[in-house]
């Protein structure tokens, strides 16, 4: 009899541990939860511990042991990283998402600044030199200027053309050599649309290009 009991006792245990798994499950699925095996919180609190740990963060929010780690700029967010003055825009005006046409991604943002309407195209293009092609055909050889993170900087002067923009009828732009982010500014006045350039589209330093320290 005292074998049976011996045997009978880590059988009991474990189906009472079970029992008390199961029960927590229910829990904290009742909660909105999901059911999660008992070591998966350790498992959860050690990746978040891991990401707050590490020395930089990407421009995605992820954290990263080296910027070489995390990637390009890509998507909406991506556009908003790498041209700082976009927030700006948008509280200024109204950004939509249009057809991409050769670009990967095209952002247009219209508003009324200094007494004329601006209209501002973010876009990326899968390859640089078709964003360059395409502002070279307005007839304008870009100016090149070396920036403070080492890189060339290309601008192309205002140029009045037919736009779909009404009076707005000055473009001007810019890009970075190497990269596939451009930004276009239009307006109805020269000046009007190389300051709102000026105002709205830095292009940010390349040394941040993917990421900041912490």
């Amino acid at each position: 009899m005292q074998k049976r009991r011996d045997r009978v006792t880590p059988v009991l245990f474990a189906f009472t541990i079970l029992l008390a798994l199961t029960v927590a499950g229910i829990i904290h699925l009742a909660h909105g939860g999901e059911v999660v095996g008992p070591f998966a919180a350790a498992d959860q609190v050690s990746s978040t511990t891991e990401r707050t740990n590490t020395p930089y963060v990407c421009w995605d929010g992820n954290g990263s042991g080296s910027l070489t780690r995390c990637p390009d700029p890509r998507g909406e967010d991506g556009l908003s990283w790498v041209f700082p003055g976009h927030e700006y825009a948008a509280r200024r005006g109204e950004c939509t998402r249009r057809e991409a046409g050769g670009r990967d991604l095209f952002v247009e943002c219209s508003m009324s600044w200094s007494g004329d309407q601006v209209h501002l195209h973010y876009a990326h293009w899968g390859e640089w030199q078709a964003g360059r092609k395409k502002y070279d055909a307005t007839g304008s050889t870009p100016g090149i200027e070396q920036r403070t993170d080492g890189a060339m900087s290309l601008s192309w002067r205002p140029r009045r053309l037919p736009t779909p923009h009404g009076e707005a009828t000055w473009i001007t732009a810019e890009m970075v050599e190497g990269h596939g982010w451009s930004v276009s500014a239009y307006a109805g006045d020269a000046e009007v649309a190389r300051a709102a350039l000026e105002e709205f589209g830095e292009i940010r330093d390349l040394r941040e290009w993917r990421g900041l320290p912490r």
